[in-house]
C-alpha cells in the first residue's frame, strides 16, 4: 500500500515548516510543500535535517498562481491539505488591509471553492488565529462569538466563516485550528522572543510597547505541530480545536525571564514606549476539547522552550548576520 500524501500550503513559514517536520516523522506519509517564496536556508527549516525525507517543495503563489497550485494538488492528490499560509503581522494590517484580505480571505475562497470538488480530499485543516475572538480575559470555548479588533483578525475570521459555510452546504471536510502565540527554534528573527535574545546579545535596547503589559499565552511550536498532526488523524470535520497553555505572561514578564536566563539587567536593556495600535490586552483559550478528542496537551515548559531558543541562536551566530530584525512586508 502506497504512502498517504499530505500537502502543506505555507510550508516555508515558521509553523508550516514545523508541521512538515512533524509529518515526516510518520513514515507512512509523504509530504508536498507549497509557498510563494523559495525554500529558506536550513537555519529556518527544521525538516531539512531529515535527509531521507519523502518531501517535495513547489514555489507557487496562493493568490497569483491559484490555478497552478490546484494543478499541483491534482497531480499528487493529497488526502489532507493543511493551510498555514497567511499574512500575520497584526499592526501592519491597519495600514495594508487589502493585502491581508487578498491572502487570508480571498486566497482561502479561491483555494477551497476548488478543493470542495476534489474527491481525493478527505481532510482540510485550516490554521486560524486566536485573534478572531478579540481580547480574551478568561479562557474561551470554541463556541465563543467572534469579535475581531484588527483588519488581520477580520480577514482571518472572514476566511473561517467561509469555510464553515462550505461545511454546512457541501460537507467540505474542514477543521479550524486556533492557537495562542507560538515560539521556538527556527522562528523569524523579528518575532518578539528571537528578537529579544538577539538584542540582548548585541547590547541593543528593546522597546516595550505599552510598557509590555499585554498578556500572552505562549505555546512551543513542537506542541502546536503535534496538535495539528493529531487533528489531521483524529479531528472531526466541521470542528474547531484550540491549542493553548494554562500559564500566561505579560510581555514584560517574558523579557525579564529572558534577561535572567542570559544574565542581563532588565532595566538597562529595555525602555517603555507607546502601545501598538489594535493590541488586544489578553488571549486565553480553553483547550479541554483538544485534550478530550485529540489526546493533546502542551508538553514543553516555557522555561525549557526559552532555553532551547536561546541555545539555537547562540550556537549559530553567523546565521543571523544580514537577517532582518524587522518585518519586511511582501504583498
Amino acid at each position: 500500500m502506497g504512502k498517504e500524501t499530505v500537502a502543506v500550503i505555507g510550508s516555508n513559514c515558521f509553523t508550516g515548516s514545523h508541521v512538515v517536520d512533524r509529518l515526516l516523522q510518520d513514515k507512512d506519509l509523504r509530504g508536498i510543500g507549497l509557498s510563494r517564496s523559495p525554500e529558506k536556508k536550513d537555519f529556518f527549516l527544521p525538516y531539512k535535517s531529515r535527509a531521507e525525507a519523502d518531501f517535495q517543495f513547489f514555489q507557487v503563489d496562493l493568490n497569483r498562481q491559484s490555478e497552478e497550485l490546484i494543478r499541483i494538488l491534482d497531480e499528487f492528490e493529497p488526502s489532507t491539505v493543511i493551510n498555514v499560509a497567511a499574512l500575520s503581522e497584526v499592526a501592519l494590517s491597519n495600514f495594508q488591509p487589502m493585502d491581508y484580505f487578498d491572502t487570508n480571505t480571498m486566497g482561502v475562497v479561491k483555494l477551497c471553492s476548488q478543493l470542495r470538488e476534489r474527491s481525493y480530499l478527505k481532510r482540510y485543516v485550516h490554521i486560524s488565529s486566536a485573534e478572531v475572538y478579540g481580547s480574551c480575559p478568561e479562557p474561551l470555548l470554541e463556541s465563543a462569538p467572534l469579535n475581531p479588533s484588527t483588519p488581520y483578525a477580520v480577514s482571518k475570521a472572514a476566511g473561517d466563516m467561509y469555510l464553515q459555510t462550505l461545511y454546512k452546504n457541501f460537507d467540505f471536510p474542514m477543521m479550524l485550528i486556533r492557537s495562542t502565540n507560538v515560539y521556538g527554534r527556527h522562528q523569524q528573527l523579528f518575532k518578539i522572543i528571537p528578537r529579544t535574545i538577539i538584542y540582548l546579545k548585541q547590547g541593543k535596547t528593546l522597546e516595550l510597547h505599552g510598557g509590555g503589559m499585554a498578556v500572552k499565552t505562549w505555546l512551543h511550536i513542537r506542541d502546536v505541530s503535534e496538535g495539528i498532526y493529531q487533528a489531521m488523524k483524529k479531528g472531526k470535520p466541521g470542528e474547531i480545536y484550540h491549542f493553548a497553555d494554562a500559564h500566561s505572561y505579560t510581555i514584560r514578564d517574558l523579557v525579564e525571564r529572558i534577561c535572567r536566563l542570559m544574565g542581563k539587567d532588565f532595566s538597562a536593556c529595555t525602555k517603555d514606549v507607546g502601545e501598538r495600535l489594535g493590541q488586544d490586552a489578553r488571549y486565553e483559550l480553553d483547550y479541554g476539547k483538544a485534550k478530550r478528542e485529540l489526546g493533546w496537551q502542551p508538553r514543553v515548559s516555557f522555561e525549557e522552550g526559552l532555553r532551547e531558543t536561546i541555545e539555537w541562536l547562540e550556537n549559530d551566530p553567523n546565521e543571523i548576520e544580514g537577517e532582518s530584525l524587522v518585518y519586511v512586508h511582501q504583498a
